[in-house]
This record gives C-alpha cells, structure tokens and sequence, in this order.
C-alpha cells in the first residue's frame, strides 16, 4: 500500500464510530474532520519532511451540514492543500502566512534539497462557525478520533511545526503523551517557543504561538527558524 491507502485505512476504522457519536449532537457544533491526503510522487522523494499544525479549521467542507465520506474529505484536502486550489482570502491568514515563511526559510536553508511539507491540525474537528473546539465533538474526537499520532508516524517527519499556542499544550500531550516541553533560550519564556521532547517525534520538533498572536510570534520566529534549519 501507498502512503494514502495506509492514511485511508487508519480513518476508515474508526470513522463509522466517530460519525456514529457526532450525529447525535447538533450539526452546528462540527464542520468536517480534517483528512489528510499526500502527493505519493513527492513524498517518496523527498529528502526533508515538514509537517505544520495549525489548531483547528474554521470550518470546513459542510454545504448543508453533513459529515462528507472519508475519500470525499481526503479529495478535497488534496485538491486545496496538494494541488494548491486554495480559498478566496487565503494569503490574509495569519496562519498560512506563516507556513509560507516556514517554507521559504527551510528551503532557502536546504537548497540543494527536495522537501515536502504537508499540513495538519491538532484537533481534527473545529466548529462549523468561528474558532475554538466544541467541548462536545472534542470529547468524542478524544476517545473515537485520536489520530495524529498515527498520521506523525505514517508520515515520518524531519520537521515538525505546532504553531498551536501554549495553550494547546495539553492536547499535543494527549496524542503524544511523554511529550516534554522544554525552554530553547533564557531569554524567551517556554510558553512563547518550546522544543517538544518525545520519542513520537523527530528531534527538531517545536511549539511556538499561533501567528495570529503577531506580537509574540513574530518575536520568537527567527529563534524557532534557527532550531529547525540549524
């Protein structure tokens, strides 16, 4: 099996469970779990991987407010992170402003390599509407879609990227749970840039603010690029 039919098998047990619990509760507490896809082409030969969490999307594939399949989500994860179809109002995210700048400096630092970056959050589900997790669908994403590990270990990245805030914390220790935080500078304070410690993860792993905290993470950005190109 190739990298994605192994990805559509992780999903695949579990997803009858997971759709199970979210249809009892409203459709306006959940958008669509986020299904990874990746270019096979490009992973195979890519000599550098990067994964980059987000938090969470803001929404995502609902039209009328149903659960999409999983090979329905996974398409259209391709077709708008692998094939670059993105959204109107893409480039004004703070967060895709800074996986682009993430991007460049790896391969401004790495020119003579092929490397593949690829997109995750973690948490799988965000609300329909707005920001934030639904305590509800998080408590069944908890017990019935605990993915990221496995899609971390199927992937096996170089580089990993939270750009989840210290606040999220405690939801990178749920999938990973030896996950050890630790100060990179004593100039910076651990809640604005860690280097994350587990044997789930590669040894250039990092958690930083989100980029919509501009003040902050701008601050900590040329420390955590250093760690990640040094």
């Amino acid at each position: 099996m190739n990298i994605n039919e192994k990805l559509l098998s992780i999903y695949h047990n579990k997803w009858q469970d997971l759709s199970e619990n979210l249809q009892n509760l409203k459709l306006s507490q959940y958008a669509n779990p986020l299904i990874l896809s990746f270019d096979n082409k490009r992973y195979e030969s890519a000599d550098i991987r990067v994964m980059i969490f987000g938090q969470e999307t803001k929404g995502w594939l609902n039209g009328n407010g149903s659960l999409k399949t999983i090979d329905e989500a996974s398409s259209r994860y391709y077709s708008f992170f692998c094939l670059e179809k993105f959204y109107k109002g893409y480039g004004r995210s703070s967060f895709w402003k800074a996986f682009r700048l993430f991007d460049k400096e790896i391969r401004n630092a790495n020119p003579d390599k092929k490397i593949y970056f690829s997109w995750n959050n973690i948490n799988k589900i965000g609300r329909l509407e707005g920001t934030g997790t639904d305590p509800e669908v998080e408590k069944i994403e908890k017990e019935f879609f605990s993915v990221v590990r496995s899609e971390v270990e199927l992937f096996e990245p170089d580089i990993v990227i939270f750009l989840t805030g210290p606040s999220r914390d405690s939801k990178i220790r749920h999938h990973f749970e030896d996950a050890e935080f630790i100060p990179v500078d004593s100039t910076l304070e651990k809640r604005a840039i860690a280097k994350v410690k587990s044997q789930y993860l590669p040894e250039k792993t990092i958690r930083l603010y989100h980029p919509s905290y501009f003040g902050g993470f701008n601050k900590v950005r040329k420390k955590a690029i250093s760690l990640i190109t040094g």
